[in-house]
């Protein structure tokens, strides 16, 4: 029993004394790989430094007379195989070598006059912006030629960086080159931002306002524009007599910036008056203007001198648009014995208003001017002459815009031009017509913008009151495009962005196939219908196509 137990021992652990062994073997093949290479390479560099000649198969000294040397300074490194020191190029031979800096290859040998080439850039006074920072934004560099309007450039080039404040650039000449040295001040960094005084207002939204947020270093001007800025801010929030003071940030030397804020009270508007005004009532002129007091007295009506400005020009081209030519508005003031309610007084002076003598046109050819005034609004009448408005001369013009459109000439256009006379409170309207060609509808093109265009053509064609050989009428093309966007067939306003169906009139090349449609209908016609006719059925020149 006890042998078999010995037996069974010996023969578990054999395996393990042949891994031990295995492991043993590749230990000593690894240490023994190590040490043949740090022995081949100690014998090779041994041959290198020998006197032994290279081949010239791995040797060829004639392709090192073309190289390029590009680096930071111009040259190599010390101790580099024909390297200078810093800042001096690297030499391949004594007669020539190339140098290649961000520009043109110099070519330079010993007869290149070497005190036009710049010698060093040095830089002085910088301490938050590295040298390598500024060499990155200037074109000066070590071995190129001295450019005085390149030297030029780099300044502006420089002072556009927002940490430098001024630039001054010296030039040194000597035989070995130009020595070119930049004096650089810089901004000092902005550490912290107050405001004092500020009450009705938070820090955050006066910085957001003003722009000071992004200011990391300091800059005069932009702390001056941001004072200026804070001021508006409170006048559009009612303190009008606010005032900002620059306590610190104001000069060069400052490293914070603190604005100090007098604020004043609070001022809404309690009533608001108009006086002259016999045209229309006190409350038709307010439905014109935006300073008038708040709902409860409370709830907005801030006093803003802005605003009431802008309401005196709102007043007057009411009364312009309706004749009064000669219409003065002023504005009248006055404060509560608090300073905290304003009431706003209009002072108006309405003058004659004018009226039409006299109507003319100018252009027509295709109509008479019979015709066309007995579509006006605007003209004199049989109980005299009719009072200027400027709503019914646009409904006029849009009138005679159709008449045109309508019979073909879509690309008529109407000008409506007042003009007034020496005798006071009478004016002549002059409409400057250019009625164009004539035109049908020759081939119908639809086109679609996004999407597969999975919308047969036949659908959109069946939704058009035009076919090809009508005269153009653009009355049906404005309700043609609402049909289409009201049909639902397409994403238009489902998608943001997506812009509704538009129908587009263009007229062909000359000499095109759809000329012959044209040439189709032509022939009988012998001009426009009367401005009372609704029919088709005059003569074109050129056939244009009506694209959607």
């Amino acid at each position: 029993m006890t042998g078999d137990i010995l037996h069974t021992r010996h023969k578990t652990s054999a395996p393990l004394i042949e891994k031990n062994q295995l492991s043993l073997w590749v230990l000593t093949c690894a240490i023994a790989l190590v040490v043949a290479c740090m022995s081949g390479c100690q014998h090779f560099g041994q041959q290198s430094n020998s006197a032994l000649p290279v081949p010239d198969s791995i040797l060829d000294t004639a392709q090192l007379d073309n190289v390029r040397f590009q680096s930071p300074g111009s040259g190599q490194r010390s101790g580099a195989p024909g390297g200078g020191g810093a800042g001096t190029p690297g030499l391949l031979n004594s007669q020539s070598h190339r140098i290649k800096l961000d520009g043109p290859v110099i070519n330079i040998d010993e007869s290149t006059d070497r005190s036009q080439l710049i010698a060093a850039v040095n830089f002085t006074g910088n301490t938050i912006l590295a040298d390598h920072q500024l060499k990155r934004n200037i074109s000066t560099r070590s071995g190129r030629f001295y450019d005085p309007d390149k030297l030029q450039q780099d300044v502006q080039q420089l002072w556009k960086l927002p940490e430098i404040a001024r630039v001054n650039v010296y030039t040194d000449q000597s035989d070995n080159g130009v020595t070119v040295n930049f004096a650089i001040e810089e901004r000092n960094t902005v550490g912290n931002i107050q405001f004092i005084g500020n009450r009705a207002i938070e820090d955050r939204t006066l910085r957001n306002e003003s722009g000071v947020g992004d200011i990391a270093h300091l800059d005069v001007h932009k702390i001056r524009l941001a004072k200026s800025r804070i001021e508006d801010l409170y006048r559009e929030r009612g303190f009008p007599r606010t005032q900002v003071e620059i306590k610190e940030g104001n000069e060069a030397s400052d490293s914070q910036v603190v604005f100090l804020i007098h604020e004043d009270t609070q001022q809404r508007i309690w009533k608001v008056e108009f006086e002259g005004n016999e045209l229309a009532s006190d409350g038709r002129l307010k439905s014109f203007i935006q300073g008038k007091p708040g709902i409860l007295k409370i709830f907005g009506g801030l006093a803003q001198k802005k605003v009431i400005d802008q309401d005196v020009v709102r007043l007057e081209s009411y009364y312009k648009s309706l004749g009064y030519f000669n219409v003065q508005i002023g504005r009248e003031i006055n404060e509560s014995n608090d300073g905290r309610w304003l009431t706003v007084r209009f002072i108006i002076n309405e003058g004659p208003r004018y009226k039409v003598r006299d109507v003319r046109f100018i252009g027509n050819e295709k109509y008479a001017s019979d015709d066309l005034i007995k579509l006006l609004q605007l003209k004199p009448g049989q109980e005299g002459q009719l009072e200027f408005n400027s709503a019914r001369m646009s409904e006029d013009v849009v009138a005679l815009r159709d008449l045109y459109g309508a019979n073909g000439f879509v690309y008529a256009d109407v000008q409506a031009e007042p003009r007034f006379l020496e005798e006071p409170g009478y004016l002549d309207m002059v409409y400057k017509i250019s009625e164009g060609e004539q035109y049908r509808v020759g081939q119908i093109n639809v086109n679609y913008t996004g999407g597969n265009g999975i919308t047969r053509r036949e659908v959109v064609l069946n939704r058009l009151s035009l076919r090809p050989g009508d005269l153009i009428d653009a009355r049906k093309l404005r309700t043609d495009e609402i049909r289409l966007g009201s049909a639902r067939i397409f994403s238009t306003g489902q998608e943001p962005g997506g812009s509704p169906p538009r129908i587009e009139v263009s007229p062909p090349e000359k000499g095109s196939d759809f000329n012959r449609i044209a040439e189709k209908y032509s022939h009988g016609g012998s001009g426009p219908p009367p401005p009372s006719s609704s029919g088709s059925g005059s003569s074109t020149r050129e056939q244009p196509t009506k694209r959607y």
